[in-house]
């Protein structure tokens, strides 16, 4: 363990993260130890308490990552069209986001963690629907781009969770993914006008 020292000046955290990460790739968040993340990293068992407090903190640290790299990728977009096609980008990136790295998404929202419990983590999925309601707010009155926007998420996230659990295979194959989330999303922005935006 002695040459793993380096990890004690700042990597130690990140090694942990990406160790944390690669187990629930392989085991999924259920099947994540802290004991078995500090050897995936290289350092004894107790060397992640330096840094987090339990398991839960480590799995709320990763998840609160992914969230950051939503961020990103939602920011990268250009989102001055029309509502339906704004939705429709927003839809597509999150399905395209969540089947990047399965495992990061599952950390995200199957881990089991009480977002309430860790600040950082709550926070940070503010800023992701903070984004979302931004991104509509051209688009919808003011009084409804919270729930428009938590309304689109749900959207994105279920044809998202379908798709990785297998559950589209038999509707469309996965070259047409993206269609079944621009579509739904048209269909969203379709209902939501005729409802008084």
């Amino acid at each position: 363990m002695a040459g793993r020292d380096t990890y004690h000046h700042g990597d130690l955290r990140n090694a942990l993260l990406q160790a944390t990460r690669e187990l629930v790739q392989e085991r999924g968040a259920r099947g994540f130890s802290v004991s078995e993340a500090a050897r995936r990293a290289g350092v004894s068992i107790s060397a992640p308490y330096r840094h987090f407090t339990d398991r839960d903190a480590m799995l709320a640290a990763t998840a609160q990552r992914a969230f950051t790299e939503l961020e990103t990728q939602f920011a990268t977009l250009a989102l001055k069209a029309p509502l339906p096609e704004c939705a429709a980008q927003i839809a597509v990136a999150y399905v395209a986001f969540a089947c990047q790295d399965p495992a990061r998404f599952e950390v995200m929202f199957a881990s089991g963690i009480d977002k309430a419990s860790h600040p950082e983590l709550l926070e940070q999925t503010r800023r992701v629907q903070e984004q979302l309601e931004e991104a509509l707010q051209p688009h919808v009155p003011q009084g409804e781009v919270v729930g428009r926007a938590a309304e689109l998420w749900a959207i994105a996230h279920g044809v998202a969770s379908l798709t990785l659990g297998g559950n589209l295979h038999h509707v469309v194959d996965s070259s047409r993914i993206d269609m079944v989330a621009a579509s739904a999303a048209h269909a969203w922005a379709k209902g939501a006008s005729a409802s008084g935006m």
